[in-house]
């Protein structure tokens, strides 16, 4: 069916009939454009007549558009005469909102439409029976072709909505369209970060109810992947502002976790995402520290059977709580031997061999002496030029340059770079890393400190080019890949939150993050000793990820239980040395997913798979009324043409694992959407030259010019 403006509509009677802009007539449209309107078959029959009656520009076309834009004022007072004239006529109101609905597929004429009360004009047509389906069609295209502000006012009838599919409860179209604009105004009201982008909107929906009349809609027969496409996209969307009401209606979560195990990555990602935020407002921050008593005192009781078992296995000398032990006792050694000899210099060298050996390396202690008047400990003066231990790392490293050694510059500026991570100065360490790095592309503990950047891009490349190094130590080792999982599974996540339109390769970029963090975490949770106190927030991210990616899962997660059983023994450890487990956000979510999975692939997953392998979404509801509409509202000529690009209305991408390869670097495997391809076969990619000129040897003998 011809959009407006294409004049295949019946002729114009021919003789004296007055134009729009001239007639007197009350009704302002001719009399045999009337008859038309009413022998009309659908609603863009509808449209096309009334564009024809009031002479306006082609809306099919970017030029017409334009037409409106320089002439908005004459032709809004045409048309908006029309309406007002004939308030009884539903045939006109619902064309005429047609229309408008048009027009805002253009941002600044949907603006211009919303200041002159278009909202006024459609919210009416949903109570009447004839014109409800094309009031609900045109709310979806004007929320999703709409700005922030507009979505927020039309999020205000969020509720009308609700309860309209709560009164036509046989309704399927009622449903599906009901959703998509739920899907696209509720989401704008719940987005943001700290605070929601609407709170007051908010307080005044209930949300625990859209909630439920949407997820009835996902479950009827009829439904199709555009109403489980828009649900999912509500609900992950609502779960960070919005969290008591999932608490008040389970349900929605469990769509959430089931969405997990969709073939469509998308909705993978996208419920992840909904998921990682639920539980935000409750959780706890994550626990750096570790109590050295708490620490002594539990090795001196002694590790329970099984717990001892699990480090004989890995191999004790090679666990963490044995080597921060070790460290520990070292050190006090080193330190009573500087305090004897005075040689900062070796003292030097032996604190850069400890920091490359375990995280816990450097005491926070001082030279003390028991006053036996007082009772008391009292800082000594030992003749060294620090009374604090940490405070030894510059004045070693000082030393350490004094003896102008080249092979030794790499220890002096490692004991730079920990005193100043000792000292929370993350970008001064980061600055000097970075000198360091110049002067040699190969030390691995350079780029793990350039890896604690709040900068997830800066760290992620950082822990990538780290884990390339060829000497580097078991502890800097695990370091950089547990910091890789945390880079890329947060900016995974982060791109993919904002669900963007289809044709942007965030979609690509972001799960190829989230395949890279999978990929580190299970090598992490495999080699790493047991009791590494990073085990927990690494085996977080590997359970949700393998639910998320794995192509076979069972429905009670058996494949998931040695996974399962490693985080449990490392929430043991941590407990042990008297740091209990802290409720974080990840382990939050990881826990509600494992816990609810066999409920909600129970519940969901029919409906999930039954949507995937849809070819043709069914029509809910005929009506020659209705029935060309969607096509009408979506076709718009990029120039003018007869040939008109179809908009995929709302319905995101399909992503492929070839197209996400695209997005890592061939040498270091590090995800980015600014890689660099090699100039000779444009096949490999790279994150900059130094990747290149390191994968060179292995890449020139399958080079080709």
């Amino acid at each position: 069916m011809p959009g407006p403006g294409g004049r295949k509509t019946k002729s114009k009677p021919k003789g004296p009939a007055q134009t729009p802009a001239s007639s007197s007539n009350s009704l302002v449209v001719p009399d045999a454009f009337l008859g038309d309107i009413d022998n009309a078959e659908g609603w863009s029959m509808i449209a096309t007549i009334l564009c024809d009656a009031l002479d306006l520009p082609d809306l099919s076309t970017r030029g017409g558009l334009k037409k409106v834009h320089a002439n908005f004022d004459s032709i809004y007072r045409r048309i908006d005469k029309v309406y007002q004239r004939n308030t009884n006529n539903e045939r006109i109101r619902g064309g005429i909102v047609g229309i408008y609905a048009k027009m805002s597929v253009d941002s600044i004429l949907r603006n211009k439409l919303f200041e002159r009360g278009l909202l006024d004009k459609l919210m009416p047509l949903i109570d009447i029976q004839s014109t409800r389906h094309l009031a609900l069609r045109a709310l979806g295209t004007i929320t999703h072709h709409g700005g922030a502000h507009i979505r927020v006012e039309i999020a205000k009838h969020a509720n009308v909505l609700t309860k309209l599919m709560q009164e036509h409860p046989e309704d399927d179209k009622v449903a599906e369209l009901s959703v998509t604009t739920l899907a696209h105004s509720v989401a704008a009201v719940c987005e943001g970060g700290a605070a929601p982008a609407n709170p007051k909107v908010l307080s005044s929906l209930n949300m625990s109810t859209i909630l439920q009349e949407v997820l009835k809609a996902v479950k009827r027969p009829a439904s199709t992947s555009y109403t489980l496409d828009h649900a999912i996209e509500l609900f992950a969307m609502g779960t960070l502002h919005a969290s008591a009401a999932y608490k008040a209606y389970p349900p929605a979560v469990n769509l959430l976790v089931a969405g997990l195990r969709s073939k469509d990555w998308v909705i993978r990602c996208t419920c992840l995402g909904g998921l990682i935020r639920l539980h935000r407002h409750e959780a706890e921050d994550d626990q750096r520290g570790l109590d050295p008593n708490k620490f002594i005192g539990a090795i001196q009781r002694g590790f329970p059977g099984h717990l001892s078992d699990v480090l004989m296995a890995y191999g004790p000398t090679d666990c963490d709580i044995y080597l921060t032990l070790k460290t520990s006792t070292d050190f006090q050694k080193a330190m009573v031997a500087c305090a004897q000899n005075k040689d900062l210099y070796r003292l030097g060298l032996t604190l850069a061999e400890f920091i490359l050996r375990t995280e816990f390396s450097i005491a926070d202690g001082m030279f003390q002496f028991l006053d036996e008047r007082t009772g008391k400990y009292e800082t000594a003066d030992v003749g060294l030029p620090f009374t604090m231990y940490a405070e030894s790392l510059p004045h070693c490293a000082k030393a350490i340059r004094g003896r102008r050694k080249p092979n030794e510059e790499d220890l002096a500026d490692i004991l730079d770079i920990k005193y100043r991570i000792m000292k929370q100065r993350i970008p001064d360490a980061v600055d000097l890393a970075k000198k360091a790095l110049l002067r040699n592309p190969n030390g691995a503990y350079f780029y793990y400190a350039i890896t604690l950047s709040a900068d997830n891009v800066q760290g992620l490349r950082a822990s990538k080019k780290g884990l390339k190094c060829k000497d580097i130590t078991p502890f800097v080792r695990f370091q950089l890949m547990q910091r890789a999982v945390e880079h890329a599974g947060d900016m995974g996540i982060r791109l993919l939150q904002d669900s963007p339109q289809s044709g942007d390769h965030k979609w690509e970029e972001g799960i190829a993050f989230l395949m890279s963090a999978l990929e580190d975490s299970k090598t992490y949770v495999e080699q790493a000793p047991p009791d590494n106190r990073h085990m927990k927030n690494v085996s977080y991210w590997n359970i949700l990820l393998t639910i998320t990616i794995k192509e076979h899962l069972s429905p009670d997660l058996s494949e998931m239980q040695g996974a399962l059983k490693r985080l449990e023994i490392a929430d043991e450890f941590s407990t042990f040395i008297g740091v209990p487990p802290p409720k974080t956000n990840l382990r939050l979510a990881q826990q509600s997913v494992v816990r609810l999975f066999p409920k909600a692939m129970e519940e969901f997953s029919n409906i999930i798979s039954r949507n995937e392998v849809e070819v043709e979404k069914p029509v809910i509801s005929p009506g020659k009324l209705e029935d060309d509409l969607a096509a009408w509202l979506d076709g718009i000529s990029l120039d003018g043409t007869n040939e008109e690009e179809q908009v995929t209305h709302c319905m995101h991408p399909k992503i492929t694992d070839s197209s996400v390869a695209l997005y890592r670097c061939s040498w270091c495997g590090n995800p980015s959407a600014a890689l660099r391809r090699c100039s000779r076969c444009s096949k490999t990619r790279y994150c900059d030259s130094g990747c290149q000129k390191a994968h060179w040897s292995e890449h020139k003998r399958n080079c080709t010019a």
